[in-house]
């Protein structure tokens, strides 16, 4: 870390992921480089010199002891293209970044990005409580953090007790929007990852949530969209993961709602597979010897006695509380949090099945 924090260094010069990398190609001794930085070695990558005195004055009032002590407070790692714990797909994108600000445990095991609406409707918020923990046995979910679609795909991660790996359009020590604070902290200590291609100091601009949508796009293995608006940041993420050949999955909508006009153009023009239940993410990777039964979180021991039952047969309200001994009211109350969560559905015959 001691030769890394140079490059740090270096990008809150101004330095940009893309010059670090034409920079370092093949010299890999950061702090040589940057104690030496003067005129003459900037020109090598530089043609413009009024861009070079800037970088030389950022030089002369760099706070670097206050780097150092948010890069050892927050325990931030700088991961370089080269090291074994870069992203294998962000390896193969034609312009990657040089290096990531990582925060938390990232690793090279098979990723889904679940993205999709800041105004999340509730038919979305069905979606993704619903396929997020049957995805989790096999993939880490990654998205961007934002409030809706985003923030719900990180929590239901997390409540499940698996790996989120978060990616941000801001400097890496700060949460946005601060209404995630608790969750970015239980990310960083426990089940994931928080990642950023910006230097430090770098608050949130209009220019940079484009940017992390390429992240999201490149990290992934593919790409669900739950839910889209026409012109929304969802879109430019799909986009990107159809150019760079990602699996693409999207949910089909009502169509007479706001929300349903792109996931089903989407879906119409085949550029992504429709989803009605996980089975038609998780056969696209060949995986069929699935089960969620793992992966159910009960609310308390009535939703886990009620489930067990319907595993072994369909029931009507009145059969459920004759073998539970409780009242059908209380059944009835219950069943309904239950179908809110698409644990289960009513039949045709008013009996209830697991879905």
């Amino acid at each position: 870390m001691e030769n890394k924090k140079y490059l740090v260094y270096l990008h809150s010069l101004g330095i940009s992921q893309k010059k670090l990398f034409s920079i370092f190609e093949k010299e890999k001794n950061y702090k040589d480089f940057f104690e030496n930085l003067n005129l003459s070695s900037l020109k090598a990558y530089f043609s413009q010199d009024n861009q070079i005195q800037k970088i030389l004055e950022k030089k002369e009032k760099l706070k670097y002891k206050e780097i150092d002590t948010i890069l050892e407070k927050n325990a931030i790692k700088i991961i370089v293209f080269w090291e074994q714990e870069y992203p294998k797909l962000l390896q193969e994108i034609a312009i990657p970044p040089f290096f990531l600000y990582v925060r938390g445990n990232l690793d090279n095991s098979p990723k889904l990005a679940i993205i999709g609406s800041r105004k999340i409707s509730e038919y979305g918020k069905k979606i993704i409580e619903k396929i997020t923990p049957s995805l989790l046995p096999y993939f880490n979910i990654v998205s961007g953090w934002a409030i809706g679609c985003d923030s719900l795909a990180h929590e239901e991660t997390l409540k499940n007790e698996w790996k989120t790996i978060v990616i941000i359009g801001t400097w890496i020590d700060i949460c946005y929007p601060a209404t995630n604070k608790k969750m970015y902290e239980k990310v960083v200590e426990k089940w994931g990852a928080i990642v950023s291609i910006f230097p430090l100091w770098e608050w949130p601009n209009p220019y940079n949530f484009p940017i992390r949508n390429e992240i999201i796009a490149w990290i992934s293995n593919g790409v669900i969209v739950v839910e889209a608006w026409e012109k929304s940041g969802t879109l430019i993420t799909a986009n990107l993961a159809l150019e760079q050949g990602k699996d693409l999955f999207a949910v089909p909508w009502d169509i007479f709602k706001a929300h349903s006009l792109w996931c089903n153009k989407l879906i119409k023009s085949w550029e992504a597979k429709p989803v009605s239940m996980v089975e038609d993410i998780l056969e696209e990777y060949n995986i069929t010897n699935f089960s969620t039964a793992k992966t159910i979180n009960f609310c308390e021991k009535l939703e886990k006695d009620i489930y067990d039952l319907l595993i072994v047969e369909s029931l009507t309200l009145d059969e459920i509380a004759k073998r539970l001994s409780i009242s059908v009211s209380e059944v009835a109350i219950k069943i309904s949090f239950m179908e809110i969560k698409w644990y289960l559905k009513k039949t045709w015959a008013w009996k209830y099945e697991i879905i």
